[in-house]
């Protein structure tokens, strides 16, 4: 991959950084004493594009899932590569198709769960789920849909196909990001993977999973050595820890381990990986070459978009300020 290609992107790209919501936009809507407040602040920035005057704050889904799909319709114009968005809007494919076979076996409507973004268009998706193979989606897609389908009929349930679809949404990472030949992205997708693989560890320990169970959750193609993973968490709570100590991240779960042994709760990992994936990009985020501006910029909006889901649930609640600013995501700009 030629990083120069990139250099007219990322000038665009620093113009719709400055569009970001920045700290003090979040504390503003924080402070406000009800969540039509917040939802008016919100209206002033470009997410406004998308509220009526006469719309609810309980509507507020719909504008982020439209500024969403705006964010990723600039990015694909403008980006030399297809497939560094791809990397971004995959996820959302396997979304999509979890919910069309969901829907297919039950035979009960679950369009509203349908999101309009992702590498391929709804359509290409449905056929596939229809059809059970597509010669316009990646084999490993079509791979994946065999695999749901297959286990399906031999089991008559659907409560395990999201592990299927998991696993090869990973598999499916890795091997786009291998196909770029660049070792920028390809450290990207290993942290993503390490830091998924640390969260479901915990997460499954929490849950009183077995060995066998944990080993099909964690995804390859990280730098953490998953056995190490498993035996650790498997023999004890403080085993994993002291594995973790000496990895990368161990400033990821340094906390966490009050966190389990007293709440029962990964509450603070949860926020301390989105910041933690943050923080990486942001140090990416000034090189002038490459793609990481993108990738830096399209992850700045899914967090931004978290953000503001946990403000508005949290003041239609009436959740009290201090607990939304423990909640509260680290912005990109």
């Amino acid at each position: 991959m030629d990083d120069i290609q990139f250099s007219s992107a990322n000038v665009r790209i620093r113009t719709y950084e400055s569009r970001l919501l920045t700290k003090n936009t979040f504390d503003r809507m924080m402070a406000a004493e009800e969540a039509e407040d917040s939802y008016s602040i919100l209206q002033e920035t470009t997410y406004g594009d998308f509220i009526e005057d006469e719309d609810e704050v309980r509507d507020f889904e719909q504008v982020l899932i439209a500024e969403k799909k705006r964010t990723f319709d600039l990015v694909y114009n403008i980006t030399p590569v297809k497939s560094i968005v791809d990397l971004m809007a995959l996820q959302y494919d396997y979304q999509n198709l979890k919910v069309l076979v969901k829907q297919e076996y039950t035979q009960e409507d679950f369009s509203e769960f349908l999101v309009p973004m992702g590498s391929l268009p709804l359509s290409v998706l449905k056929e596939l789920v229809n059809v059970r193979r597509s010669n316009q989606v990646d084999p490993i897609m079509n791979r994946c849909i065999e695999e749901v389908f297959q286990y399906i009929e031999d089991y008559d349930e659907i409560q395990a196909v999201d592990i299927i679809f998991d696993n090869y949404y990973w598999d499916h990472m890795v091997n786009l990001s291998q196909s770029e030949n660049n070792e920028n992205i390809e450290r990207l997708v290993q942290r993503n993977i390490d830091v998924f693989n640390i969260s479901t560890t915990l997460r499954s320990y929490l849950m009183g999973q077995r060995k066998g169970f944990i080993n099909a959750v964690l995804q390859k193609g990280g730098t953490l050595d998953t056995n190490e993973m498993v035996e650790g968490i498997s023999a004890s709570l403080e085993n994993f820890m002291d594995y973790m100590e000496q990895t990368s991240y161990q400033n990821l779960v340094s906390d966490s381990y009050d966190e389990i042994t007293q709440n029962k709760k990964l509450t603070n990992l949860d926020l301390n990986k989105d910041n933690f994936l943050m923080r990486r990009l942001k140090e990416e985020k000034t090189v002038p070459f490459g793609p990481q501006a993108i990738l830096g910029y399209l992850y700045a909006k899914e967090v931004e978009i978290k953000n503001l889901r946990m403000i508005l649930v949290g003041k239609i609640n009436k959740i009290p300020e201090e607990t939304l600013q423990e909640r509260v995501r680290e912005s990109y700009v």
